[in-house]
């Protein structure tokens, strides 16, 4: 319990005790619940949110969809948006006619991807953490989403960290941090402080054994290149 209390005090309890089983069941959003496709569409931030609608497939693209049309197969009520990286068989209750697949009041966890179209995030495993590693500028950098385990690990490490007093460091060319992204806002891990990016009022968490940072780097192994993670390492070791 108060592990519990602790990361709900941090913003990160919603995301990092996620209890989902099933990529078309109910998830944490920002709201608190699932939101609609035209929310979806309006929503400026690109962080993992639960969201309702008509899925629909056709020749091989899949949608999300504010409304089903009448007809049969149904079609795709605009607004929509275009899905990637869906797994079907782990969507229960679909429907196939026609060369159509579909399944009216689906609930995904989608993330939107840099070319406008969304990501379809596991909610087996929890709802996502999202970890960033601040490398270059101006070139994507390395990112990845932690499993269960990693996140509980991140979880009960935050939980023994302290609140502190002072401005949050900022870092330059090469390694300047590591960011996690949950649907509940952004945590950025630097130089022996981790920092709230959106959180009202902001805080600072103070880890002058970068425990953090290490805990994430060790998680970036499969994700980054050897040449990557030998800098960041050497960052932390010099810092």
């Amino acid at each position: 319990m108060r592990l519990l209390a602790t990361l709900a005090a941090i913003g990160l309890l919603a995301a990092l005790t996620g209890c989902g089983s099933g990529s078309d069941g109910p998830a944490t959003s920002d709201a608190g619940g699932p939101i609609t496709v035209g929310q979806l569409v309006a929503r400026s931030a690109d962080t993992p949110v639960a969201v309702q609608g008509l899925l629909h497939l056709d020749r091989g693209v899949a949608r999300m969809c504010a409304a089903i049309l009448e007809s049969y197969p149904p079609q795709c009520g605009e607004p929509s948006v275009e899905l990637v990286g869906l797994d079907l068989a782990a969507v229960e209750g679909t429907t196939t006619a026609g060369g159509v697949t579909w399944k009216e009041g689906a609930v995904l966890n989608l993330e939107r991807t840099v070319d406008g179209r969304f990501t379809v995030v596991d909610a087996s495993a929890g709802f996502a953490v999202r970890v960033v590693l601040g490398l270059y500028s101006g070139v994507p950098d390395p990112a990845w989403t932690l499993t269960t385990e990693q996140a509980n690990e991140l979880a009960a490490a935050l939980a023994g960290l302290s609140r502190v007093e002072g401005t949050a460091p900022f870092g330059g060319l090469g390694y300047h941090g590591f960011t996690t992204v949950t649907a509940d806002g952004k945590l950025v891990a630097y130089a022996g402080k981790v920092s709230s990016v959106d959180a009202d009022p902001p805080y600072i968490l103070n880890d002058p054994e970068r425990t953090i940072e290490r805990l994430l780097l060790a998680t970036a192994q499969p994700h980054v290149t050897a040449a990557e993670f030998r800098a960041t390492a050497d960052a932390l070791d010099q810092g």
